[in-house]
């Protein structure tokens, strides 16, 4: 079974042509004792080189130095090609052996030899991971040669075989909607798109923890997508695609990708209400949102976000150091002052950041400077302090203050980013309209 290190070689690398894409052979001294390694073993030994030389590193405390790494690279270009090398001089390759054979010249960055063989290799394979790992191999180097139609009908087959990995599908999907864009043919760049988008959801469903990647992911399907659509003059599909990330992102959730989809929303259509979207949210299914993890309650008993249900929910994600979280922090405490007869509550939810003012803290020091802080703010409401990012990656927050509002059935209903005074009348209108539901 092919290996994860092999399928991160096959995702993440970039080529380009390489003077080592001619050394195909070794010229090795006659006397000496033939390599009998397996073409797996030959693989590996090239595949794990940056990872043996990066350990040796470390142990020796060296610091990063780019040139290094550059040359650390080169090195194991150089290595691919030579056991490349002691593979294809062997008088019969297998099917298994001639996929080695291409994967070395992968690394080799030998795009003619690693086009070649992994067709070759695809003749007499078509299911099983290594089949599926050649074809991600083939739809790069026929994208590089021109060969747009090549890569098409490898991914078509990715499509009809296992196993299949939402990853390496959005990724030579993006390829192929990158070369359509780049010829101008539109309407074929919407169709790879929405494949393309298709596999980042997929690829969310199935990793729930990757928040970042997977809302990155995400974001770059939907603007290829709904670019796509602005040039074949169908605005209304542009608007849908994004309108459904939008939606999206209070589902996961995710501050970022709403975020992100709305500035495309309205550079799409800078007339559109983009609070359209919040008018029949409510009838969505119930999704209850992440739990929230929390080392330290200030003025607030330990409570489970599942234990307000009944309650309309204000998430603040502040700091203490970030001057547009203190512009909004007088308009919260109005707003739990004013709503919290009619069900409001008001949580800020923080984290240890292990500074004040530019001072370095001990946790205990900065959980001091909170609570004054809170005093000093006159801040009513509790304050909720974790001690890592789980909770800014459990809803995508990238940017601060970032507030979510949670209905009475526990639905995250409205994201609001900022501290801009409409962004504020948004959040504070969707207050009031959260609050008179029953």
């Amino acid at each position: 079974m092919i290996s994860r290190l092999t399928a991160v070689v096959i995702l993440s690398l970039a080529f380009s042509a390489s003077a080592f894409a001619q050394a195909l052979n070794t010229t090795d001294d006659p006397a000496a004792k033939p390599d009998n390694r397996t073409a797996q073993a030959l693989f590996e030994d090239a595949n794990g080189y940056l990872g043996r030389r990066y350990q040796e590193f470390n142990k020796q405390n060296r610091p990063y130095d780019p040139q290094l790494e550059a040359k650390t690279k080169t090195e194991q270009k150089e290595l691919a090609i030579r056991n490349a090398g002691i593979l294809r001089a062997r008088t019969s390759l297998a099917s298994d052996d001639l996929y080695y054979l291409g994967m070395l010249y992968h690394l080799g960055d030998n795009a003619e030899g690693a086009l070649s063989t992994m067709q070759l290799v695809l003749k007499d394979m078509a299911d099983g991971a290594k089949a599926q790992a050649a074809r991600n191999v083939v739809v790069l180097y026929a994208i590089k040669k021109g060969q747009v139609d090549e890569a098409v009908a490898a991914v078509q087959e990715y499509a009809k075989h296992q196993p299949q990995i939402p990853g390496d599908r959005y990724r030579m999907e993006f390829l192929l909607v990158d070369a359509y864009l780049r010829a101008k043919n539109y309407a074929s760049m919407a169709t790879h798109a929405d494949a393309m988008l298709t596999a980042a959801i997929e690829f969310a469903d199935a990793n729930k923890s990757e928040a970042f990647t997977r809302d990155d992911m995400l974001v770059k399907a939907a603007l290829m997508l709904s670019e796509a659509y602005v040039r074949t003059k169908e605005t209304e599909k542009a608007i849908q695609v994004i309108d459904r990330m939008r939606r999206l992102s209070l589902l996961l959730p995710s501050a970022s990708l709403y975020k992100q989809m709305t500035g495309r929303l309205m550079r799409i259509q800078p007339d559109l209400d983009p609070l359209k979207l919040f008018e029949d949210v409510k009838a969505r299914p119930d999704t209850a949102p992440p739990a929230i993890d929390i080392k330290q309650w200030i003025d607030q008993k330990p409570i489970k976000l599942a234990d307000l249900r009944g309650k309309v929910v204000l998430l603040d994600f502040w700091a203490h150091w970030c001057g547009p979280c203190r512009v909004t922090l007088p308009k919260f405490s109005s707003w739990h002052e004013t709503y919290k007869d009619k069900g409001l509550v008001v949580l800020g939810v923080t984290k240890y950041y292990g500074h004040v003012e530019g001072q370095p803290l001990e946790r205990a020091e900065e959980l001091t400077y909170l609570r004054e802080f809170k005093k000093r703010n006159r801040v009513p409401y509790g304050f909720l302090v974790g001690d890592s990012t789980a909770n800014d990656l459990n809803y995508g927050v990238r940017s601060i203050p970032t507030t979510f509002l949670l209905d009475r059935k526990g639905n995250i209903r409205f994201i609001s980013i900022g501290s801009d005074p409409e962004e504020l009348a948004a959040l504070e209108n969707m207050i009031k309209i959260l609050v008179n539901e029953h």
